[in-house]
């Protein structure tokens, strides 16, 4: 009897879609929406959320960033690397302006800040003829991971800050 080799279910490519892009990166969440939530309703945190995405977005354009993706009270954001220390500005005004808003409907709600940078590729993701914008690469999948906190710097942001 003969075998086969397996064959991966994807196979590994050399060129890859999208561009490469050195960038700072930052994720946004709000802790205490879900209580939030469970005590005011769906309707009334859907409004907040809209108003908290529109001023994060004003905030991230002054550094040249971007918001690349939203989930419920998740904003995952992407500023050019040499604004790296604009960013951080940003990202600490854009924490602060957020929490008052979100304190003003619920006293628990708080705005943390997860920040790095690294190499990432920009392109277009989703399931076919649905494709959007996004980002993806090692650098994110490590900013994910970073450990909870009020607002975090990665030492590859650190680095980064002292070059610029």
């Amino acid at each position: 009897m003969q075998t086969q080799a397996l064959q991966p279910a994807i196979a590994p490519t050399d060129s890859l879609p999208g561009t490469r892009e050195h960038l700072v990166l930052a994720l946004l969440s709000v802790d205490g929406a879900s209580a939030a939530c469970a005590t005011h309703g769906d309707g009334t945190i859907v409004t907040a959320l809209t108003a908290y995405y529109a001023l994060v977005a004003d905030a991230v354009r002054t550094a040249g960033g971007r918001v690349v993706k939203v989930l419920g009270d998740g904003v995952l954001l992407a500023f050019p690397a040499e604004r790296a220390r604009e960013a951080v500005e940003v990202l600490r005004t854009a924490q602060a302006r957020g929490t008052t808003r979100w304190r003003q409907l619920d006293p628990r709600c708080v705005v943390v800040v997860k920040a790095g940078a690294g190499e990432v590729l920009s392109l277009r993701l989703g399931p076919p003829g649905d494709e959007r914008p996004d980002l993806y690469g090692h650098a994110l999948n490590q900013l994910y991971k970073v450990p909870p906190g009020d607002f975090v710097i990665t030492p590859d942001l650190h680095a980064l800050l002292d070059r610029y």
